[in-house]
């Protein structure tokens, strides 16, 4: 039903504690990313809250058009 759709915004400056607390499916998507310590709830609870996504990437060097590509992939909409 159209009723149904909920939008999947996201930015690239929210922790990612927020968004993975937010969407559940997050921490498949940024493991596959190259994320490892993603699936690690005490990283997740601690680093997490302090790392936004864009830091995150730039820590792990994964550019930012292959995250926002690989978010659209599955339905999100990224804002920087």
């Amino acid at each position: 039903m159209a009723g149904d759709f909920v939008e999947k915004v996201i930015s690239l400056n929210d922790s990612i504690y927020n968004l993975t607390n937010k969407y559940d499916r997050i921490v498949e998507i940024m493991e596959s990313l190259g994320f490892d310590g993603i699936t690690n709830p005490k990283t997740v609870n601690t680093v997490g809250r302090i790392m936004s996504l864009k830091t995150g990437a730039k820590l792990k060097k994964i550019e930012l058009e292959t995250i926002i590509s690989e978010f659209e992939k599955h339905g999100f909409t990224v804002k920087e």
